[in-house]
Order: structure tokens, then sequence, then C-alpha cells
């Protein structure tokens, strides 16, 4: 009856879902390709294979990257559908992965649909990755006694709230979930108090610390700061910043928004504060104070050639973003105070100052000027955070060890 009720109010919200895609697509056309994947059509099946399949599902362009280890040790073993929600993550799992991936956008959390994508794939085992606990998906693989796993699970305090206020929905279906690795014990406590049976879940750390290694093309563009992964109320912030900031003549501040197509608005913004600014496809012998990245797939190479990094979505309200791979490639890396998505992560850089913590633009400015002023200092922070990644490593292996020998696949 709960489900029942549940996917009735789905229903009726459906076109309200439509035409959110459709007014995003006026920014980002991808919303409206493969749209029918949402409602569990135009699917495309593997190839012959004697593998058994599995359905991953990463909600994002976040998870979709911080997902790739653990996905591509599973694919060793199984053919993947892997399933993701925005454009920006499914665009960067088609640039990821090629064959014995078949990549769709998620099917919505409605009965039918749900039962004609389970129907259409047969998959022996459901993965999602985080926090993506959709009533319906959960309680058709119940239903079809098909294994449903939470890999990489974190619940930050806010959601665990959330969570708890639909306990009447939630408190059942959470119970058909066949096992459940967390990153930490505060997560850990957060499930449990949901009522998770203690005996279904483990502590596996984070897989994002088994990143893989790129094939970096470092940027030519001199010294510059990183702002990555911005949003919408950081780029000002930043801008001031910079404006105040002592070694100016010195330093190029390169922005890159987490959305691309915000960058032409960044730019104008810059350019009407009083700053030289040009986008980075305009790049040329022009001089310029202010460069916004307008194309994905490059941030990794930005990462490695920065003198530092802030790391978006911590100035505001966003939860934050990844610093393991600004990490990674030795970069110092300054994050603001909003970092409930990756709390933990965070905790753990700032326990081992590996990172600066900044809460407001002041903050901000005092933390370039010491990494800009102190070179020796900024690449202890650097080296510090490198190490933070190596000695966290091992949750895939974990994790991935675990699924292929319930599934019967041999390691």
């Amino acid at each position: 009856m709960k489900l029942a009720i549940y996917n009735f109010f789905i229903f009726i919200f459906i076109p309200i879902f439509i035409l959110r895609i459709i007014f995003k697509s006026t920014v980002d056309s991808g919303y409206r390709k493969f749209f029918f994947n949402r409602f569990g059509f135009s699917l495309k099946r593997f190839p012959s294979s004697e593998k058994k399949i599995i359905w991953f599902h990463a909600v994002s362009l976040g998870e979709i990257i911080g997902s790739e280890p653990l996905i591509k040790k599973l694919a060793q073993n199984f053919d993947v559908v892997l399933t993701t929600s925005t454009p920006t993550g499914l665009r960067k799992a088609k640039d990821i992965y090629s064959k014995n991936i078949v990549i769709h956008y998620a099917p919505w959390d409605l009965i039918f649909i749900i039962n004609r994508f389970i129907n259409f794939y047969k998959p022996r085992a459901i993965l999602v990755f985080e926090t993506e606990l959709w009533p319906t998906m959960i309680s058709m693989a119940n239903k079809k006694n098909i294994p449903f796993y939470l890999v990489n699970g974190r619940l930050s305090e806010k959601s665990y709230k959330r969570y708890a206020l639909w306990s009447w929905l939630f408190g059942e279906v959470l119970q058909m979930i066949s096992f459940l690795f967390v990153q930490t014990n505060a997560h850990r406590e957060r499930f449990l108090k949901l009522g998770i049976k203690e005996d279904r879940i483990k502590i596996a750390g984070s897989v994002k610390f088994d990143i893989a290694q790129k094939d970096i093309q470092p940027k030519n563009v001199g010294t510059f700061i990183l702002a990555a992964s911005t949003h919408p109320g950081e780029e000002e912030k930043l801008l001031k910043a910079y404006d105040n900031f002592s070694a100016k003549k010195d330093f190029k501040l390169f922005i890159c928004p987490r959305h691309e197509e915000r960058a032409e608005g960044i730019s104008q913004k810059a350019i009407s504060m009083g700053f030289k600014a040009i986008l980075f496809s305009e790049l040329r012998d022009d001089p310029y104070e202010v460069c916004i990245i307008n194309s994905t797939g490059f941030l990794s190479d930005f990462y490695a050639s920065a003198s530092m990094a802030f790391v978006g979505g911590s100035l505001v309200a966003r939860g934050g973003h990844n610093l393991i791979e600004p990490a990674v490639l030795e970069v110092p890396i300054i994050v603001g105070p909003h970092t409930f998505n990756f709390e933990d992560i965070v905790q753990e850089f700032l326990n081992n100052q590996a990172c600066i913590r900044v809460s407001n633009q002041a903050q901000l400015l005092d933390a370039i000027e010491f990494f800009a002023g102190d070179k020796e200092e900024a690449n202890k922070y650097a080296l510090r955070a490198k190490e933070v990644v190596k000695k966290n490593k091992g949750s895939t292996e974990v994790q991935a060890s675990y699924i292929i020998s319930q599934l019967g696949e041999k390691h």
C-alpha cells in the first residue's frame, strides 16, 4: 500500500519532470537526448556474452568519476549497465567507458518503468553508488529476488534527517537492501538508526581514494590559481579575493564552473568587475587576468598545472566536491565551509594538515596569500594531501571482491 501511494505521487508528477527536462534542455541539450531512456525505452542490448549482467547506478558527474575504479574492477567479471541522471554524468561515462559497458539515463522510479528496465536486462544484481536509494527500484529488486547493494555508501546528517522524516516509507524499504558498504563509522551509525541490521553493513572506506592514474597533459599557460567546479555565488567571491591579492600581477585566475554552460555569464561578470577576462576556448596571445574554462574533460590537466586550487561547491551550501583528484596531482588545496557531501574525506585532510578550510572571502584571500607567499609550505600541504590518498587506498578491492563472490564469479 505504501509503495502504491508513492508510485501514485511519482505518476502525477511525471508531467512536471518532463517540463523540468524541457526547461533544462534549453541550457544543455543533453537533457533531451536519449529522453526515452527515462521511460525504460530505447535500451541497448549487449553483444552475445556469457557474463552475468549487473545494473550499476551513479547519479551524476561526481559519482561517475568516483565510481570509475569500482566499475572497471567489476567489468572484468560482469557486463555492466551503467545509469546516471544528468547529461554531464552521461557524457563523462561515455568518455570513460567503451566495451561491455552499456550507458543509459536512469529510468524514473515508477513501477511499470522500473519493471520494464529490469525485465529487459535481467540483471543478477543492482548496485547503487553512495546515497541514491529509490523505493520502487529496491522493492522490485526484492520482489524479483535480485540482490541490491549500496556501495561506497554515505549518509550525511542532512540526508539522515530526511530519510527519518519519511521513515513510514523508507523504514520498510531499507530492510530489503541485501548489503551496505559505507565509508565511515558515522555513516554506519546513521544507517543503523534507520533500522539497518548490523550484520548487513560494513565500513569499507571510500573507493574514491582508489583514483586511477590518468594521462595528464599539463597546461602551459603560466602561473595560475585554479577555482574548480564552482557554483553560482562563488565566482564573485573568488574574483573579489583575487582583486585584492598582493601578487595578482604574477598569477592568473582560472575558473572552471561545475556546469560549462555558465562560462559565458561568468566571463561577462568578470569583465563588468573590471578584469581582463577571456574564455579558454578563445585564449590566444592577448593579455588577460581571468580565464573561464568553458569545456569539459580537462580539469585534471589544469589541476596538474595550478599553483593552488580552490575546490568549489563549498563556499555556498552545495556540499563541496572531491578533493582526491587535486591531492593525487600534488596541488595545494583550499575548501570552503560547506563540505557535507565529503565530510569524512575533508576531515581526514584537515586532520593531516593537507588542505586549508576557509569560511569567507577574507579567509579565502588569506589562504591564497599564504600559498603564494610560502612555496615550501604550500608544497608540504600538497605532499601531505597525496599521502592521505595513499594511506586510504584499498576500498575498491574490498567491495568488488564481496560482490563477485556473492554472485558466484571467480575473483
